[in-house]
């Protein structure tokens, strides 16, 4: 005890003072270590968004000059010219992977349009869900996030309950669930929760099994 009470006495602070300054640093450091990371991926995910968003203003500039979008677009940090008119200083790309957006476009006589994707890290965003996103987006289905011109809508993967496939229904995978008017997406639920027999789970088509253009 005397030898306690000296010790207390010498450093200022008591043995149980001490585990107790050491526990909360260790809460202190597992705290920083679980949360720091979550608001590094919300910001790298809210950079995505707002790079999209800039794109979409450089494509339509360049769609009122020119009356159809780009082919592709210029290479990661590199300008988006126009003639004589720079529409991006530098083109913004991925902050972890660094690589391009992915650009999809297609030009014929009646229409020009362009669909833009990402993938946002946050599998809890709503953003995914307000883009219908959720089951994946995109040619391959790799994406979670887009924006597109007004003319078109995303490529939005899901499974949803055929129009056909018999008495017990038929689940599958629609690259474009939303121009087969399906009132109800399944996102990865391959067996479409066992409904597909229900009449009114059905899709109006199957235009939307189809990767259109």
């Amino acid at each position: 005890m005397r030898k306690y009470l000296e010790l207390k006495n010498k450093s200022g602070m008591s043995f149980i003072e001490i585990i107790v300054v050491i526990i909360i640093l260790m809460i202190l450091i597992l705290t920083s270590y679980l949360v720091v990371p979550a608001q590094l991926m919300k910001a790298r995910d809210a950079s995505r968004k707002a790079d999209l968003l800039k794109i979409r203003t450089a494509l339509e500039e360049y769609y009122d000059s020119q009356g159809h979008f780009p082919d592709k677009l210029t290479e990661c940090d590199q300008p988006f010219i126009l003639g004589e008119t720079t529409l991006i200083n530098s083109l913004p790309c991925d902050p972890i992977t660094h690589q391009p957006y992915y650009y999809e476009t297609k030009k014929g006589e009646d229409t020009s349009y362009y669909r833009l994707y990402t993938l946002l890290e946050n599998d809890h965003d709503i953003s995914i869900d307000f883009a219908k996103c959720r089951g994946g987006c995109g040619l391959d289905c790799n994406y979670n996030y887009g924006i597109s011109s007004t003319n078109v809508s995303l490529l939005r993967c899901s499974y949803v309950c055929a129009p056909g496939g018999g008495k017990e229904g038929s689940c599958e995978l629609y690259h474009n669930p939303d121009i087969s008017l399906c009132p109800k997406y399944y996102y990865q639920d391959s067996t479409c929760n066992n409904e597909c027999s229900m009449p009114e789970y059905k899709c109006a088509n199957a235009s939307g099994k189809n990767i259109p253009y």
